[in-house]
C-alpha cells in the first residue's frame, strides 16, 4: 500500500514538473514567434529560405530570450547552425545543438532522416578530428517537419571507417555504407514533429513539443536514452511508422486490431490482460478471443522504447478520443467515416436539448448506431443508452466510457437483421440485436417512449448494384443498398448516410414506433434537392420534419479532404399528415457556425454563429441546368470527325469520349450537376468549340444560345464557399429588364472566363465549314472586316489569307445586334479584350512558328489562343481587361441572386 502511495506521489510530481516546463516554454516561444516561423516556411521557395526560417526561431529561443545562459550561434564547417554555451562563460551547460535543414524531404521516411544524419555524422567527425567537443543534441528539419535525437546515440559512427573524404552535404550519396548503417539503426526509429496541421494551435503545440524534447535532452546531458513525448499532434505519425514496422504480413491483421495493439503498447497503464507477446515466441502477439497475429517483436519493442509512455489520465483520454482516427484510416476516409471533435458533440447535445427537452437523456432511449469509440456520448450520462459499432475492436477501445450504457455491442447497422421484419419481432432468437434492446424497442412501441437515433454515420458512397439487384463482379454490396434499389430510392441508395436514414424508417415500421427523433451529422446536399435525392426526400420528409440544424465546415473534423459543409440536424417523426413536407417546396434554414476563441484574453475555444443560410430543394424542370437545355432542337450527329476536347487545345486521348456534336452546333458546354461547388471548384462547367470528352453537358445551338450563356455565367461568376458549395440553381426569373441585361452580360462573360476554352483549329482531321481543315470558332467576337483591316496593317499575310472565302462568326453577328444595349461593364470588357487582341497581333506569326499546335494564323483564333500569346508577349492593356472583367463578374454574380437562381 505504501509503495502504491509513493508511486502516486511520484506521478503527481512528474505531472506538476511537466506543467511548469510547458508554461516556461510558452514564455520563451510565443504564438507570435511560431507564426513568424510558419509564415517563413510556408513562403519558402528553396532550401536557403527554409534554413533562414528555422535559424530565426532557434536564435529567438536560445539567443534572444534565454536570459539564464550566454549562448552563441555559429556555423562551424558550414553547418546550418550550431548553438552552444559561449566559451567565455563559466557556466557549464549541456546544450550543444547541431542543426541541419532541408527542403522537399519527407522526414516520416527513415531514408530522409538518414540522409540528414549522414551529413551530421560527417560534421561530428570533423568536430572530433579538430579536438572539439561533440554536439549533444541533433535537430533535422524541413519546411513542415522536424526531428530531434540524442547525438550520443550516433557517436559510435564517428570512429568507424567510412568515406570521410566526401563533403558532408553529399555523404548521403557518396557514403552508402554509412547510409545503410544509419537506416538500420533503431535510434532513427523516431517520428518527426509535424507542422502541417490545419489548426494553427496544433502547429504551435507541435513546435512546443519539439523544444520541450530539446530541453529534456539537454537536462540528460547526453547520458541517457531520451524518450520522445507522445501527444495528439504526433500520434497519427507515430501510428504510421508503427504500422510500417509492426507486421510481417499486414494483410492478416485488420486495422482495428492493429490500433488496439498499438494503444495497448503505447498506454501500458491499465493494459488489458488479453494483449501480450506470446511467452514462447516474441514474434506472436495475443489479442482478444485467443487471436494470435505475427509481429516483428524485437522491432516493436525497440520502437516503443523510444517514446515516453508515462501518461496522465487526461493524456490517455485525449489519445483514446482519436483512436478511431487511426482505424483503417484510408478505407474509412473512402467510406466517409470521420471523428467528431468533442466541441461539436457538445453542440449536438445542445440542439438535441432544444428539440426534445433538457431532460431528453433521462427520458429517451438513445441509440448511437455508429458509435466508434463513443466520441458523441462519452462526456454525458444517459439513463437508457445503447451503443453499437461496426468494428468489434472499437467496443474494447471505448471500454470505460459510458459505463451506464444498457448494452455496447458490435452491429453492422446496414446488414445485420435487415432481412427481418415486423413479423419477426416476437422471435428474439432471430435477431442479432441484444435481447435487452429488442425488449426496450417493443416497450417503447407500447408506451410511446421517445427513441432517438444519434450518431455520425459514414458519408461515403456505396457501390451501385445492377438492375437485377445483384452486385457488380468482385464487389460486395450491403443489404440496405439492395433494399433501397429494389424499393425505388434511385441513386440515393448509393449514399451510406441515406441508408442509415432508411434503415431507421425500417426499424420504425418493424417495431411500430410512434415517437422517434434523429440526430445525425451528414452532408446537407439533400436539402438542396437534385433529382439524385428526389425519391429519398419525398419519402423521408413525408415522415420526418427538420426541427433544428446547423452547418459547419468539414475542416472542423479531422482527416477530411477538401472543405465542404457538414450539418448536424435534428429530425422528429411527424405526428400527423399536417406535418408532412412536400420536398419539392421544401426550404430549410441552418445556423452557420465555426469554432473561434471566446475573446482576445480568454483562450477558450467556443462555437460562434457567423451567418444564417437557407437551402431549398430544386428538381427538374425547375433546375437551371435543365432549363438551359430545354430549347435545344433535335439535330443529327455530325458524320465527319470532330475534336473531342478536355480543354481548348487538349484532345482526349486514351479515353472513351461521350460528348456528341450535332449538325449546326456552336460548340459544347459541359454543365455537370447543378450546384455551386461543382461549377466553380470542381471544373464542372466549361465551353469548347468542338465537343467535350465528358457527356455531362449539351450542344450550344442558336436556339438555346441565350440560355446557355446565362447558365454559364450563373454557374461560374458567384464566389463558391463551403457554405454555398452544395446549393442548387433555380431557373431565372425571365420577366423584366434585369434578365435582358443579364443575357447580354452573360454573353460577354462567357467569351472571356477562364473556363471558356473556345478556339479555332486548322487541322486536316476536322472541318465544320466548306473548307477542309478549317474548324470555325463561332465564339469569336470581331468581324471578319475588322480582322482583315488589322492583318493588313500589321502585314500578317497568313492571317489575311485565312479570311478568304469566310464569313462572320455567330457571336460577332450577335454582338453587332446588341452592342447598343450592352451595359457599361460588358462594354468595358469587350473593348479591353479587343485592345489585348490588337496588342498581341504582331507576335502571332512568329509564335506560330514555335508553337504551330496553337493555330495562331487562324483569323478567328479565340480568347484562349490570344492569352497564350499574351503569356509570352504581355499586352499593356491586359491589366485593364482583368480589372474590367472582375467588375463584370461581380455584377453577374449579384444578378444571379437577384434573378432568384440562388438564394441570398
Amino acid at each position: 500500500m505504501i509503495m502504491v502511495v509513493r508511486q502516486s506521489i511520484v506521478k503527481q510530481q512528474q505531472q506538476l514538473l511537466k506543467q511548469r516546463r510547458r508554461a516556461k516554454l510558452k514564455q520563451r516561444l510565443t504564438k507570435t514567434d511560431a507564426n513568424e516561423l510558419f509564415k517563413g516556411l510556408h513562403t519558402a521557395v528553396d532550401e536557403k529560405d527554409v534554413e533562414n526560417a528555422w535559424r530565426y526561431i532557434f536564435k529567438r529561443y536560445f539567443i534572444t530570450k534565454d536570459k539564464t545562459h550566454t549562448m552563441a550561434f555559429t556555423s562551424p564547417y558550414q553547418t546550418d547552425g550550431f548553438i552552444a554555451a559561449d566559451e567565455a562563460g563559466t557556466l557549464i551547460f549541456a546544450l550543444r545543438l547541431l542543426m541541419e535543414f532541408k527542403d522537399g524531404t519527407d522526414l516520416t521516411k527513415r531514408h530522409d532522416r538518414a540522409r540528414i544524419m549522414a551529413q551530421v555524422v560527417h560534421y561530428m567527425h570533423m568536430f572530433k578530428k579538430d579536438g572539439k567537443n561533440l554536439p549533444t543534441v541533433i535537430v533535422g528539419a524541413d519546411e513542415n517537419q522536424a526531428f530531434t535525437v540524442m547525438a550520443s546515440n550516433f557517436y559510435k559512427f564517428v570512429d568507424r571507417d567510412y568515406n570521410w573524404g566526401v563533403a558532408p552535404s553529399s555523404a548521403w550519396l557518396k557514403d552508402p555504407e554509412l547510409m545503410l548503417d544509419l537506416q538500420d539503426d533503431a535510434n532513427l526509429a523516431v517520428y518527426p514533429f509535424k507542422f502541417d496541421a490545419s489548426s494553427a494551435n496544433d502547429r504551435y503545440e507541435s513546435l512546443l513539443d519539439l523544444f520541450d524534447a530539446i530541453e529534456s535532452m539537454t537536462q540528460e546531458n547526453g547520458s541517457k536514452v531520451y524518450k520522445v513525448p507522445v501527444s495528439p499532434a504526433t500520434i497519427l505519425g507515430i501510428f504510421d511508422e508503427y504500422y510500417r514496422i509492426a507486421f510481417p504480413r499486414p494483410e492478416e491483421v485488420s486495422a482495428d486490431q492493429a490500433v488496439n495493439l498499438f494503444l495497448q503498447m503505447l498506454i501500458p497503464q491499465g493494459q488489458s490482460s488479453d494483449y501480450y507477446f506470446m511467452p514462447t515466441n516474441r514474434n506472436l502477439f495475443h489479442l482478444p478471443h485467443d487471436k494470435k497475429v505475427p509481429v516483428n517483436g524485437r522491432d516493436l519493442e525497440t520502437f516503443f522504447n523510444h517514446y515516453d509512455r508515462n501518461l496522465s489520465p487526461t493524456e490517455i483520454d485525449k489519445l483514446k478520443e482519436i483512436a478511431d482516427r487511426l482505424i483503417e484510416a484510408e478505407t474509412r476516409r473512402f467510406k466517409g467515416d470521420f471523428w467528431t471533435p468533442p466541441i461539436w458533440s457538445y453542440r449536438a447535445d445542445e440542439l438535441l436539448q432544444q428539440a426534445f427537452g433538457r431532460d431528453y437523456k433521462e427520458t429517451s432511449l438513445v441509440w448511437d448506431c455508429a458509435a466508434g469509440v463513443r466520441n458523441l456520448t462519452r462526456d454525458f450520462h444517459y439513463k437508457d443508452l445503447y451503443i453499437s459499432t461496426y468494428h468489434e475492436s472499437e467496443i474494447y477501445l471505448g471500454d470505460g466510457y459510458n459505463p451506464e450504457a444498457q448494452a455496447a455491442f458490435q452491429y453492422d447497422f446496414l446488414n445485420d437483421d435487415v432481412d427481418l421484419g415486423a413479423a419477426d419481432v416476437a422471435e428474439p432468437v432471430k435477431w442479432k440485436l441484444p435481447k435487452k434492446l429488442l425488449i426496450a424497442l417493443k416497450e417503447a412501441s407500447k408506451t410511446g417512449k421517445r427513441v432517438i437515433f444519434y450518431t455520425n454515420p459514414p458519408y461515403g458512397t456505396a457501390t451501385e448494384v445492377k438492375a437485377d439487384g445483384s452486385a457488380k463482379a468482385g464487389i460486395s454490396v450491403n443489404k440496405m443498398n439492395i433494399l433501397m434499389k429494389a424499393d425505388g430510392y434511385g441513386k440515393s441508395a448509393q449514399q451510406l448516410y441515406a441508408q442509415f436514414f432508411v434503415r431507421i424508417l425500417k426499424i420504425i415500421d418493424d417495431f411500430r414506433l410512434t415517437n422517434v427523433g434523429i440526430g445525425f451529422f451528414t452532408k446537407p446536399r439533400f436539402f438542396a434537392g437534385g433529382d439524385y435525392w428526389k425519391d429519398f426526400n419525398d419519402r423521408f420528409f413525408a415522415r420526418f420534419h427538420l426541427v433544428y440544424g446547423n452547418m459547419f465546415t468539414s475542416n472542423e473534423f479531422s482527416d477530411t479532404a477538401g472543405n465542404w459543409p457538414v450539418t448536424f440536424s435534428v429530425y422528429a417523426l411527424n405526428d400527423s399528415q399536417k406535418d408532412k413536407t412536400d420536398s419539392s417546396d421544401m426550404q430549410v434554414t441552418l445556423s452557420v457556425e465555426e469554432t473561434a476563441l471566446k475573446n482576445s484574453t480568454d483562450k477558450k475555444v467556443v462555437i460562434k454563429q457567423i451567418a444564417i443560410h437557407q437551402m431549398r430543394c430544386i428538381y427538374k424542370p425547375k433546375a437551371l441546368s435543365n432549363w438551359a437545355r430545354a430549347s435545344i432542337q433535335d439535330a443529327p450527329e455530325m458524320t465527319a470527325p470532330y475534336p473531342q476536347l478536355s480543354s481548348a487545345m487538349s484532345v482526349s486521348k486514351g479515353q472513351s469520349p461521350r460528348g456528341r456534336l450535332v449538325v449546326g452546333s456552336l460548340g459544347y458546354m459541359v454543365s455537370n450537376s447543378n450546384n455551386v461547388g461543382e461549377g466553380i471548384n470542381n471544373g464542372g462547367v466549361w465551353i469548347v468549340t468542338g465537343s467535350a470528352y465528358k457527356a455531362n453537358g449539351f450542344n450550344v445551338m442558336p436556339s438555346n444560345f441565350d440560355r446557355a450563356v446565362v447558365n454559364f455565367a450563373a454557374r461560374r461568376s458567384p464566389d463558391a464557399t463551403w457554405v454555398n458549395d452544395q446549393d442548387n440553381y433555380l431557373y431565372p426569373n425571365t420577366k423584366g429588364s434585369l434578365y435582358l441585361e443579364f443575357v447580354n452580360d452573360a454573353l460577354i462573360y462567357s467569351l472571356f472566363d477562364n473556363a471558356s476554352y473556345q478556339a479555332a483549329y486548322r487541322d486536316s482531321r476536322w472541318s465544320n465549314t466548306t473548307v477542309p481543315g478549317r474548324w470555325a470558332n463561332q465564339w469569336f467576337w470581331l468581324s471578319k472586316d475588322k480582322v482583315i483591316e488589322a492583318a493588313d496593317a500589321y502585314s500578317l499575310a497568313e492571317v489575311y489569307q485565312d479570311t478568304r472565302g469566310d464569313t462572320d462568326r455567330f457571336v460577332s453577328r450577335k454582338i453587332q445586334k446588341v452592342k447598343d444595349e450592352l451595359s457599361p461593364e460588358a462594354l468595358n470588357v469587350l473593348n479591353a479584350a479587343t485592345q489585348v487582341w490588337y496588342d498581341t497581333l504582331p507576335y502571332r506569326e512568329a509564335m506560330n512558328e514555335d508553337e504551330p499546335s496553337l493555330y495562331l494564323t487562324a483569323w478567328d483564333a479565340g480568347w484562349f489562343q490570344v492569352k497564350k500569346v499574351n503569356d509570352k508577349y504581355p499586352s499593356k492593356h491586359y491589366r485593364e481587361f482583368r480589372d474590367a472583367f472582375k467588375k463584370l463578374k461581380a455584377k453577374t454574380a449579384t444578378a444571379t441572386y437577384d434573378l432568384g437562381m440562388l438564394l441570398h
